[in-house]
C-alpha cells in the first residue's frame, strides 16, 4: 500500500495512512481492535505494546504505538498483520 508509512520512534512505532481510500475503514477497524486488545495477528508482537493511540481525520489515520520498556516492534510485522487481517487492500 503506497499510502501507508511505518516509522520507528524512540518509544515505539508511528503508523500513518495518508488520504482516503476503500481500505481506510478496514484499517481503522483493525487498529481499533488492536488498541482494544483483540488483535487478530498471528505474531506475538502485540505483547510488546504498552499503548496505542488511534486518530482518524480527513487526511487519514495516525496510530502511535508505544512499546513496553526494553521492547521494540518489527515494522515489517505491522504490514504482515494488516495483510492477515485483510485490511491492507490491494497495492
Amino acid at each position: 500500500m503506497d499510502n501507508l508509512k511505518i516509522t520507528p520512534a524512540p518509544d515505539g512505532v508511528k503508523i500513518q495512512l495518508i488520504g482516503e481510500g476503500p481500505e481506510k475503514a478496514a484499517l481503522l477497524k483493525t487498529f481499533n481492535d488492536c488498541a482494544a486488545g483483540s488483535c487478530g495477528c498471528s505474531r506475538d508482537e502485540y505483547e510488546k505494546v504498552a499503548s496505542m493511540a488511534v486518530e482518524s481525520d480527513d487526511e487519514g489515520i495516525t496510530v502511535n504505538v508505544r512499546t513496553k520498556d526494553g521492547e521494540t516492534i518489527d515494522p515489517s510485522c505491522i504490514t504482515e498483520c494488516l495483510d492477515e487481517a485483510g485490511a491492507a487492500g490491494q497495492n
